[in-house]
């Protein structure tokens, strides 16, 4: 009973939706609430023809609760909604239509909205509210215009209508209400959601799912984005990478790809761009002069180097060798041509030895 009391809390706060059975019992029992309290009116005015009616119409509703299968559910949705649209209309027959009983069925309008809009085991759930609804409004204005023209078949005393009208508006507005700030609730959690799931696809369209670096592809999208022209690209390159893979197996070189990603992310500025470019190479804009972007890529060095890893007892020392290319008037911000500027000088580091850093062409 206490996990039910929280759902409900969580749900009344927005932070959870409600389960299509849930919903179809809500407003289920809040029919037969309602119904069962007008059968006590109905026998204390005498008119023993609705207490039957309503008590059939609870019947009805309550085997519809029981039910429980999703594959039942517009069945008996269906079911519950005509008998609800069913009841007022007949006590608009009975008693006339000063009653208020026909507010009812325009309540029934943005309810069976909310219901199936909300349900996800029915197919085309609009569909059946605009069908549902038109019914609805078709049977509630013919009868209107049958009651307009006739005479109640049950007479009572002046003042009675006004309280049973009073009644019924009072429902009416509680209805309205009470679902319309559930339907409230429900949407803000799904458009919740939504931006959840639109964060979750941004990420992984942008960023790698091992480093948590940016990929290439988010790299060369913000870089078109830089209007600043004061910026080295450097280009690294982990030493020997595919001998770690060999020797240590490839979890413990998904393990040296996260600590140099690490080392890099923590060696630059919350201005400066990191990224894995593909395989063991990364990418970086730092923003600053060549000494700067020189001292950056130093500082990495130095931090791979106290970063050591250890498989069992052994320490698997990393190394790196970066290449450096400085965005000037020459290439004026030329992507391709800083790519390949930073790319020819690490190829320079690799074969002077590795580990080392390259910031001018031989």
């Amino acid at each position: 009973m206490n996990d039910k009391i929280k759902k409900l809390v969580s749900i009344f706060k927005g932070r959870n939706k409600m389960t299509d059975s849930l919903r179809f019992r809500m407003f289920a029992i809040s029919l037969v609430c309602v119904y069962l309290i007008q059968t006590g009116i109905f026998i204390l005015m005498g008119c023993r023809t609705l207490a039957a009616v309503n008590l059939m119409v609870c019947l009805l509703i309550l085997t519809g609760v029981c039910s429980r299968k999703e594959s039942n559910y517009l069945r008996w949705f269906s079911i519950v909604y005509f008998a609800a649209c069913f009841q007022p209309l007949c006590s608009c027959v009975l008693l006339g239509w000063t009653y208020g009983f026909s507010l009812y069925n325009m309540v029934m309008i943005p309810v069976v909205f909310y219901l199936l809009y909300m349900t996800e085991c029915i197919e085309n759930p609009k569909k059946y509210a605009l069908i549902y609804t038109l019914i609805n409004c078709a049977a509630t204005l013919v009868l209107r215009n049958i009651v307009y023209k006739g005479h109640p078949l049950y007479y009572f005393p002046v003042g009675t209508d006004f309280k049973v009208s009073f009644f019924n508006n009072i429902v009416c507005f509680l209805f309205l209400i009470i679902f319309s700030t559930l339907f409230i609730l429900e949407l803000t959690v799904s458009r919740r959601e939504l931006e959840e799931q639109n964060q979750k696809l941004f990420r992984l369209a942008n960023y790698d799912e091992l480093t948590q670096l940016r990929n290439r592809r988010s790299i060369l999208t913000e870089w078109k984005k830089i209007q600043r022209m004061d910026y080295c690209v450097v280009m690294g390159d982990i030493d020997n990478f595919k001998k770690v893979n060999d020797t240590y197996g490839h979890e413990q070189g998904d393990e040296v790809l996260k600590m140099v990603a690490a080392s890099m992310s923590g060696a630059v500025e919350d201005t400066d761009y990191v990224s894995r470019w593909g395989g063991e190479e990364f990418l970086m804009i730092i923003f600053g002069d060549l000494p700067y972007t020189l001292k950056v890529a130093e500082r990495i060095q130095q931090e791979i180097k106290k970063r050591e890893l250890t498989v069992g007892e052994q320490k698997v020392s990393v190394t790196m060798t970066f290449g450096i290319s400085q965005c000037s008037d020459d290439s004026r911000g030329n992507i391709d041509e800083l790519i390949r500027q930073a790319d020819s000088r690490l190829y320079l580091g690799k074969r002077a030895g590795k580990n080392c850093i390259i910031i001018r062409d031989e």
